[in-house]
């Protein structure tokens, strides 16, 4: 019997948490998954860690190819290539897992059916990791749509999100240049499918200096800090980059509704600011699924980084 589910972790400098997040997942009440990691260049004793833990449980597969990205989105990506379940699943390598994670995410997504590109993602519990305070919701406000997430700056937290093998397929064949690869994966299960949101917390997420953290896991007082920045612009250049290849690399492949969305989207760059507020108001944009935040953001802010 073919297993369940596959997990892919890429790591980079985590001695001093990817145990206790492997340990976390060896620990989940799903036992029938292989946990893929693939390192790019560690130079501490992470990749000694993983080979320790990968001795005592067959389930834990190293890939050593001496490719290294220096970035967490083509690792990621590079590890895509390897899954062979049904359901593939992203690991953090800092985060803690509550043991029903796998369970509820795989229960979700399994009843569906598989015919369309699905994405499942869940919630979790902020960690601090020098108080060790839980607190919060590491996903404040999830998108409902494709116009809910053009203007996000970002996609739904990878560490948060199951998907399948139609989706899987689809990301496979992605363009040369993306953000991150939950950016990607948020666009094309909009696109293309369906994104389902789980409203449980099923994890740790940990708050450090080193996490790598997108717009959408940030608390409510970030959010209102980063909303008044007037420096900063509503679409930064690489979201801007990432999300016109996107367009043009499935651009045969998107669904008429969805393509006028991306159509209007791009142009927005070349309006000036009264087409902008009008455009906004006559089609389905939003920022944490408000019209309004996204036009007050449009009053205060540059629209695109040049």
């Amino acid at each position: 019997m073919d297993r369940k589910v596959d997990i892919l972790m890429a790591t980079y400098n985590g001695e001093p948490f990817i145990r206790q997040q492997i340990s976390s997942i060896q620990n989940q009440t799903l036992k029938d998954w292989v946990l893929y990691i693939h390192d790019d260049g560690s130079t501490d004793s992470t990749v000694s860690i993983i080979r320790d833990m990968a001795a005592h449980d067959e389930r834990i597969v190293l890939i050593e190819d001496g490719i290294s990205f220096h970035a967490p989105a083509p690792n990621f990506m590079h590890l895509l290539k390897y899954a062979q379940a049904e359901y593939v699943i992203f690991s953090d390598q800092d985060d803690i897992w509550l043991e029903n994670k796998l369970q509820v995410t795989y229960d979700s997504i399994s009843r569906e059916s598989q015919d369309i590109p699905l994405a499942y993602y869940s919630n979790g519990y902020i960690y601090d990791s020098v108080t060790n305070e839980i607190s919060g919701r590491s996903v404040l406000v999830p998108p409902r749509d494709l116009g809910a997430a053009l203007f996000l700056n970002g996609g739904v937290q990878g560490c948060a999100i199951m998907i399948n093998r139609k989706l899987r397929e689809i990301c496979l064949d992605h363009p040369d240049f993306i953000c991150m690869h939950d950016h990607l994966i948020t666009l094309a299960a909009l696109t293309f499918g369906r994104m389902v949101y789980i409203d449980q917390k099923l994890m740790l997420y940990r708050r450090h200096c080193h996490t790598v953290t997108d717009v959408s896991s940030r608390g409510y007082k970030d959010k209102i800090i980063l909303f008044f920045q007037k420096k900063k612009p509503i679409i930064d250049g690489r979201h801007f980059k990432a999300i016109q290849a996107f367009y043009e690399h499935y651009s045969e492949r998107i669904p008429e509704q969805q393509k006028v969305l991306f159509v209007v989207f791009l142009k927005m760059v070349q309006m000036n600011f009264f087409s902008r507020f009008w455009t906004i108001l006559k089609y389905p944009f939003s920022l944490y699924n408000s019209k309004q935040l996204l036009l007050c953001k449009l009053f205060l802010r540059p629209f695109k980084e040049f």
